[in-house]
């Protein structure tokens, strides 16, 4: 019996669905949430917001939605059909409140983003449970063996942080300011395709920015500011000497994008210490006020060394682009608190086009080359400098092996082998529809997509979707994508999807199918069933 299973049991109870009505009284959504986004609301609504200068986040409507059961609309001007006045007891001054039962526009768990909600770019926040149940689904994915896994299962992992929802709030928030900033600025996904993710260079460089960064976080004064600084800058740019203009475009993208809504809420938690919160605040488990906020502070800080040094692994993998990209949104954070310290007016200068956070603390900065080779020789020269070249080694040569055996395993797994090529077809390139935590790169040539169902997509001629998260293998030299089906198909069967009596080598006009794990619609194809392999061949 399985670990989760247990725990319904323990319980005594069963899951019960909850049902949806036409009831405008009934809050299915956590009530709590609506008092933490009321309450940061109340911190940076109007137009002395401290924390981002001419940003009133009270413009901003909010949609929380509770995944298939109730969508409550805050504030919004003209709530889309199905939503109607919120009827119950709940109030907060100012807000208008709308909610709808049954369907949602997002289904899928955990979705805190911003969306169009009748032509307004709005906030999205999941219900606590929904946040919670991604958080246990990715917890029981992992590898770790089941007593490790029930050992790491505290109270404190399944209770929600209530600083750190606030902070998402304002962060998500803030992602919506700047769609209507539209600077353009945020990082191109396409380049952690070829991304360095193994670099030992780059990777030892990101550890030692950490301290850095930590450093100028916690300093006692203002000078010991300005040196850390010194030595960050010195840091990154000796690791950057090995990326390519891509490479740093991204970095520097994804920390505006990421990184200065993850410093919304670094400054969060230094606005409201001392305030006086809300009596509905109260209620929310636990909140404790804001007389010192040094415990919210603290504990970003370890959060962002622990990403930058890659102790702490995201969505169980350490070798691909999650790590890449998750500690950007913290590298960003901590260059902004900095940048409060040696810059202070830097949040005028950050939107003009090519400002990055780097170039403001050289800019703040002004060094010589010789203060940074100082400032450098004096950062590798501190005890567990080798340590750590010693560690990014080893990490490197773990990642290159697990990626090979996930190749191995795709090519010669369980389960019948689907592969696309199109070696043959003259449309151009294939598209990929993929997240950016999921992206593993074998070689210059081959790259595997995982994480979530990935969609490979020829233009006018159809595509191939995953219906299940799987390994997916791009060989982009051979022209082929590859990955595994739930289970063996027989020829019986794939002639059934197809809809043909049997299969031929003949050219289909239109290929269609739905198979175990997979659908696909493209046009002119020859479909073939060989050894365990099923190979659909675009002309």
């Amino acid at each position: 019996m399985s670990l989760l299973g247990s725990l319904f049991i323990i319980s005594g109870t069963l899951p019960v669905p909850l049902q949806a009505g036409d009831d405008c009284t009934t809050l299915r959504v956590d009530p709590r949430l609506l008092a933490q986004a009321a309450e940061v609301w109340a911190v940076a609504g109007g137009e002395d917001n401290p924390i981002w200068p001419g940003w009133n986040v009270g413009d901003t409507p909010l949609l929380f939605y509770f995944p298939g059961e109730q969508e409550i609309l805050v504030n919004h001007p003209t709530p889309p059909e199905g939503f109607e006045p919120y009827a119950g007891p709940l109030s907060f001054p100012g807000w208008k409140i709308s909610l709808r039962n049954g369907e949602t526009l997002f289904r899928a768990d955990g979705q805190n983003t911003s969306t169009d909600v009748g032509g307004i770019e709005t906030l999205v926040v999941a219900d606590t449970l929904s946040n919670l149940r991604q958080n246990l689904l990715m917890w029981g994915l992992s590898d770790r063996p089941a007593v490790e896994k029930e050992d790491a299962l505290g109270y404190s992992m399944l209770a929600a942080n209530p600083y750190d929802q606030m902070g998402m709030i304002l962060h998500e928030a803030f992602h919506v300011q700047q769609f209507q900033w539209g600077s353009g600025k945020a990082g191109n996904e396409s380049a952690l395709l070829t991304y360095p993710a193994l670099s030992v260079t780059n990777n030892t460089g990101f550890a030692l920015e950490a301290d850095a960064l930590a450093e100028a976080l916690t300093a006692a004064n203002e000078e010991a500011v300005w040196m850390a600084a010194l030595r960050w800058l010195a840091i990154r740019k000796h690791r950057r000497a090995e990326l390519d203009g891509q490479a740093i475009g991204y970095e520097d993208g994804t920390e505006f994008n990421e990184g200065l809504a993850k410093y919304t809420e670094w400054r969060l938690a230094q606005v409201v210490e001392g305030r006086e919160p809300s009596p509905s605040m109260a209620w929310v488990r636990g909140f404790h006020g804001y007389d010192d906020m040094a415990f919210q502070r603290e504990a970003l800080i370890e959060s962002m060394r622990g990403y930058l040094t890659g102790e702490r692994i995201v969505n169980n993998d350490p070798y691909g682009t999650a790590p890449v990209r998750f500690r950007l949104y913290w590298s960003g954070m901590a260059i902004g608190g900095m940048l409060d310290v040696i810059y202070p007016e830097w949040k005028e200068r950050m939107m003009a086009p090519g400002t990055t956070l780097t170039s403001l603390v050289e800019e703040a900065l002004v060094p010589s080359q010789e203060d940074l080779d100082a400032a450098f020789s004096e950062v590798i020269a501190r005890p567990g400098y080798e340590a750590i070249v010693v560690q990014k080694t080893k990490l490197q040569e773990a990642g290159r092996r697990i990626a090979l055996e996930t190749v191995e395993s795709i090519l010669h797994g369980e389960g019948t082998l689907l592969t696309m090529d199109y070696s043959g077809w003259s449309g151009g390139g294939v598209g990929f529809a993929f997240t950016p935590f999921g992206i593993t790169r074998v070689d210059e040539d081959r790259t595997i997509y995982g994480q979530v169902p990935v969609a490979a997509n020829f233009g006018s001629t159809g595509e191939v979707r995953q219906t299940r998260a799987v390994p997916l293998l791009h060989d982009a030299k051979q022209s082929v994508i590859h990955f595994r089906l739930s289970g063996s198909i027989t020829e019986e069967q794939l002639a059934q999807a197809l809809g043909v009596a049997r299969l031929t080598a003949e050219v289909l006009p239109d290929v269609s199918f739905e198979l175990p794990g997979a659908s696909a619609q493209v046009k002119n194809a020859v479909v073939r069933l060989a050894s365990g392999e099923i190979t659909i061949e675009l002309r």
